[in-house]
């Protein structure tokens, strides 16, 4: 099912060289599947304010529009986000 998803969209995908628990910033664990990510994407390249980076996204099958971002994407980059609409502004 993840290869179909991910085939569909097009994205270079891979198996993870290290494997690790999904937690939240509280330490609490995602219910994801067994907590645990197993694919990435190969790398990416997204341009954000002018500036393109190429950057490895963890893959989890959420749903449509849905995603999890790293608390070091977050730090790096720091997203403005409407809690309310759900939107995310870099």
């Amino acid at each position: 099912m993840l290869s179909v998803a991910i085939k569909r969209m097009g994205l270079p995908y891979r198996q993870k060289k290290s494997l690790y628990l999904l937690v939240m910033i509280s330490g609490d664990l995602i219910l994801y599947g067994n907590n645990i990510i197993y694919f990435e994407t190969g790398p990416v390249k997204i341009d954000i304010k002018g500036k393109i980076i190429v950057i490895l996204f963890n893959i989890l099958l959420l749903g449509k529009d849905k995603a999890v971002l790293e608390i070091l994407f977050l730090q790096k980059f720091n997203p403005k986000i409407d809690w309310i609409t759900e939107e995310v502004k870099i």
